[in-house]
């Protein structure tokens, strides 16, 4: 077996434990999730008051965004864009969450489903998507490293080749 591939395994297992590794720990990895899926909130609420200040607490210093048309924002670019109302996604609500504590419960894996809205020359248009996002946590609380979301075209949406580009 090459190095390379060693390494990367072994490091992958020392990030994955399961669940029932930690089963005498349930009330405290249960708290932690919570802390998360607070933080989660307090994300959607303050994207959709774009209030800076707490996405700027939210966010850890090495952030990256990946937007659903694929474009790549640091932290400073991303509050940049929301500031100058660029960012064209109103509405801001989570559907569906599910949290992946990894390690000893320092990460957080968070994927779920989203409903926004999209405001474009003609109105808001509905928009739905998925999301990963990575917390870490750190001394004063969790921090967001990592955003991706794709957006879930409708069949329809699909044939007709709507752009997407424009989406923030």
């Amino acid at each position: 077996m090459r190095p390379l591939p060693l390494v990367t395994l072994c490091l992958a297992g020392l990030l994955w434990q399961p669940a029932s590794a930690h089963a005498g720990d349930a009330p405290a990895r249960g708290a932690t999730v919570s802390s998360v899926r607070e933080a989660e909130r307090q994300r959607a609420q303050a994207l959709n008051a774009r209030d800076i200040e707490q996405l700027r607490r939210l966010i850890g210093g090495n952030y990256r965004h990946v937007e659903t048309n694929g474009r790549l924002r640091s932290k400073t670019e991303f509050l940049q864009s929301l500031a100058r109302d660029d960012y064209r996604i109103r509405k801001y609500e989570l559907e569906d969450m599910d949290i992946e504590l990894l390690g000893e419960g320092s990460v957080a894996l968070v994927t779920g489903t989203y409903r926004a809205e999209r405001q474009d020359l003609g109105g808001g248009q509905p928009v739905r998507g998925r999301y990963v996002r990575i917390w870490t946590r750190q001394p004063e609380g969790w921090r967001m490293a990592l955003h991706q979301a794709t957006e879930i075209r409708t069949a329809a949406a699909a044939a007709t080749g709507a752009d997407t580009r424009a989406l923030q």
